[in-house]
């Protein structure tokens, strides 16, 4: 919505001080936006940067501007509707209807459900509300259609036409405002103001205008590229890459030329260079370092080796096998021996086999489990139960003496430990050579093995040989010289290892001058590369010097500044109008006792405010009337800070208040109609004839007022007509004459005239009210007219009560739920009703006429 709000403090102060520190630019910018009220032309806003840029200038070259601060004027704009027609999509709406509106004041009446809302609901989504969300149906009991809908209106008097699609808006008809009863807790709470005072549209320009300065600020920029192609071609650690990654507007054209000054023969110089880099031979050396590295570590692992050999084969080790190999066969000797003697004694075969020695061993396990002595005198065959004759005695006292010696065991326990001293010697390695060429190459180009090493392993193969062939005796000398072979390994060692350490420092050496030779010819290259470039790196230099003076001033385009200018004009400029207005509006519906405190604030630039009565919230403390008047009344104000004259539409304003304020607010509605054009969707018959009432006062005729009924018909709703006072007598004999006249099929002749019958009682009653009283007391309406009640006719009312009353009387025995005798026929007829509205009829003529 435009912002059109009277205000006692220009608004036209707020935007020149924040324009004057800012110089000429500024200036002209708020002057151009005061007088067109729009957006710049792409030449004014190219005139406002140009100013702009001549003041980052030492030396001026745009003329100077002599501005004052301007005035502004404000543009009013008069809206008003003049119909809306063609709806389709919007809620069970009725087609082919046209609501035609007053230039002043429109109410439209109708009992719920009659299509009220429907119509306001298109309204509001033009305009605005406290209440944002605008949700539009299409009927739900039919088929979709899309929604639209033609809007008649005029803006300055020029007639203008908007068809609404359901989503898309009108510029003008965006000031439309609405207040509904969803208004009511929104308006209480802490909220947004939904106008603004006059001429806050010209900070939105202004801010609008920044940024697209702002945009021409960096086009600007762009036209000083501060990079160079060439700098990719640098030599990382060169004075020159130096030079150009720190490129800044304060690098010199002196240093440029010290860093771009290179010899004549330049490209002499650079081959005798890299020529003295293949002396270098770098990567030869790392060969040899590496191959030194592996010969290292191989004499060191094959040294392990042999040590750990030498822990495990030792003189001792040969000494300690050859004396259990000469155990091993005094033992075996000594078994078979003493055995064979008493086999042979004794005649005894086979003494030999394994057999006879199992046989021996379970005889005496037996014995011993007799647990005596046995054999003893006297004692009998353990395996025959005969008498032992003294030579069988003494040979099972021979093979229990044999049986009982550990000769075995000692000869298994000494095989047991040759097999494990023979495993262990098995397990040695006994070829020991090397991959490395450490003590050099032969003329076929194999590795030399020392001659060391050689008769180590030849000796220490034969030893293993004997070991594990059994051949091991006292008179082999076991001289492997362990000593000597780990001695060759480890001198070659050191050898080695020396001749490592001078290589290395040769490589550092060999690096160090490599580096210094490839530097020097990098920043020879790069010397030459500069001075080719030379003029664009200066030009590059004075770009770096013009986009700092850009950016130095680059938030002389931030809308910060404004925003907190138009803050400060919110709070000043709404807290000097709204308060006052507010309090006026109060007292119009009679809450001015209402000690309401008013806060302002902002939020994001919009200005907020909230209602409290001692710290209270007003929906906690107040009632919903309350609640109601004051939410219309703070509605009210906010209407009267927006100076454009733009339609209000109420619908249902007046729920929850009592008759008092509802006459109230309808002489106010009628007042605000005066400003603006008002229009009203209501179901409340006390606010309908009280606007109609307050319309007809004298104050008031020269309004141009609309008064308008909405209904139903079968399943559709928001049919328009004329209205006037609702339930007047004209209208109801209306009602009576559709149906003698167009009776609905389907229906009985009874109930036809049941319900004519209805509203001849409902006519009767309003005839009395409005035609023979004159009007003189009326229901819902507080006053009585003694003025009317001169115009009073007794003479004619002794006449014609009886008749009056007799109609009225038969009226309400006809209605429905009316009980009556059952043997009493009371059933309606058509011709009945025609001859009671006929006497009807004539007797309101003698009070009409």
């Amino acid at each position: 919505m435009a912002s059109t709000t009277n205000a006692k403090k220009e608004i036209i102060d707020f935007l020149w001080e924040w324009a004057d520190p800012k110089g000429d630019w500024a200036k002209l910018l708020v002057d151009n936006i005061v007088k067109t009220e729009s957006v710049l032309t792409a030449a004014d806003r190219q005139i406002i940067f140009d100013y702009f840029i001549d003041s980052l200038r030492t030396i001026k070259k745009l003329p100077a501007v002599n501005i004052i601060k301007p005035t502004f004027t404000v543009t009013n704009k008069d809206i008003k509707l003049s119909s809306i027609s063609n709806i389709t999509g919007v809620n069970r709406l009725a087609k082919n209807q046209k609501v035609l509106f007053a230039d002043n004041l429109t109410i439209i009446y109708g009992e719920n459900g009659t299509g009220k809302t429907g119509y306001g609901r298109i309204l509001r989504s033009l305009g605005f509300s406290y209440e944002q969300q605008t949700t539009i149906h299409h009927n739900i009991f039919s088929q979709t259609e899309p929604k639209s809908a033609t809007i008649d209106f005029n803006v300055n008097g020029a007639a203008k036409s908007f068809t609404w699609s359901g989503s898309n808006t009108d510029d003008a008809l965006s000031n439309i405002s609405v207040f509904n009863n969803n208004c009511v807790q929104l308006s209480l709470s802490n909220r947004k103001l939904i106008v603004s005072p006059i001429g806050f549209h010209l900070f939105d320009i202004v801010t609008s205008e920044l940024a697209d300065l702002s945009g021409l600020l960096n086009l600007k920029k762009v036209a000083y590229p501060d990079t160079l192609l060439c700098s990719a071609a640098l030599h990382e650690g060169t004075p020159q890459h130096k030079f150009i990654k720190e490129l800044s507007d304060t690098s010199t054209d002196l240093k440029l030329k010290e860093l771009s000054d290179y010899p004549k023969n330049i490209a002499t110089a650079i081959a005798q260079k890299e020529k003295s880099l293949t002396g270098l031979n770098q990567e030869l050396l790392n060969t040899q370092i590496s191959n030194l590295n592996s010969q290292i570590t191989e004499l060191e692992l094959l040294v392990k080796k042999i040590k750990s050999t030498q822990l495990n084969f030792t003189h001792t080790n040969w000494d300690v096998l050859i004396k259990i190999n000469e155990d091993i066969l005094t033992l075996q000797g000594k078994t078979k021996l003493g055995l064979k003697e008493i086999a042979e004694t004794n005649g005894i075969l086979l003494y030999e086999s394994e057999q006879f020695k199992d046989f021996l061993t379970s005889a005496d396990n037996y014995i011993n489990l007799l647990e005596q002595p046995y054999p003893d005198e006297g004692d009998k065959c353990a395996y025959c139960n005969q008498p032992l004759e003294e030579t069988a005695q003494k040979l099972l006292l021979a093979y229990r003496t044999l049986l009982n010696d550990t000769t075995e065991s000692d000869l298994k326990k000494l095989l047991q430990s040759r097999v494990e001293m023979v495993d262990k010697v098995k397990l040695l390695e006994d070829n020991h050579i090397l991959n490395q060429p450490s003590f050099g190459l032969d003329t076929a180009g194999k590795n030399i093995l020392p001659p060391e090493l050689t008769e180590f392993n030849n000796k220490l193969s034969g030893f293993k040989k004997h070991i594990t062939s059994g051949t091991i005796a006292k008179g082999i000398n076991f001289d492997i010289d362990y000593i000597n072979i780990i001695d060759v390994l480890e001198k070659k060692n050191k050898a080695l290892t020396a001749d490592l350490t001078s290589k290395n420092e040769s490589l550092l050496t060999i690096s160090d001058k490599v580096l210094a030779i490839q530097k020097e010819i990098s920043e020879l290259k790069d010397r030459k590369l500069l001075a080719d470039n030379e003029t664009d790196i200066k030009k590059v230099i004075q770009n770096k010097k013009n986009l700092k003076l850009l950016n130095s001033r680059a938030t002389d385009f931030n809308s910060n500044s404004i925003s907190r200018k138009t803050s400060e004009a919110r709070e000043e400029l709404i807290s000097q109008n709204f308060d006052s207005i507010f309090q006026e509006e109060l007292k119009a519906f009679r809450k001015s006792h209402l000690k309401i405190d008013l806060s302002f604030g902002t939020d994001k630039g919009n200005s907020k405010i909230s209602q409290k009565i001692n710290q209270y919230q007003l929906t906690d403390i107040l009632s919903e009337g309350e609640q109601k008047a004051i939410a219309l009344a703070e509605f009210l104000t906010e209407l009267q800070l927006d100076n454009s004259k733009a339609p209000v539409v109420f619908d249902d304003p007046v729920n929850s208040l009592d008759h008092h304020i509802i006459d109230d607010v309808a002489k106010r509605f009628i007042k605000l109609s005066k400003d603006r054009q008002v229009i009203i969707f209501t179901h409340s018959v006390l606010l309908f004839n009280s606007l109609l009432y307050t319309a007809k006062l004298p104050l008031f005729k020269s309004l141009d007022c609309k008064f308008l009924n909405t209904k139903n018909e079968f399943q559709e709703t928001g049919f328009i007509s004329e209205a006037e006072e609702i339930n007047t007598t004209s209208s109801v004999v209306k009602k009576i004459e559709v149906l003698l006249n167009n009776a609905p099929k389907g229906r009985t002749e009874s109930e036809i005239a049941g319900e004519a019958y209805g509203h001849l009682r409902s006519a009767v009653e309003l005839c009395v009210e409005h035609e023979v009283f004159q009007g003189t007391v009326k229901r819902y309406q507080k006053n009585v007219a003694l003025t009317s009640f001169a115009k009073v006719d007794g003479q004619s009312i002794n006449i014609h009560k009886e008749k009056l009353n007799e109609i009225f009387e038969r009226c309400c025995g006809f209605l429905v739920g009316h009980s009556n005798p059952t043997e009493i026929d009371n059933s309606p007829t058509i011709v009945g009703l025609k001859a009671d509205f006929t006497d009807f009829k004539d007797i309101r003529k003698v009070f009409t006429s």
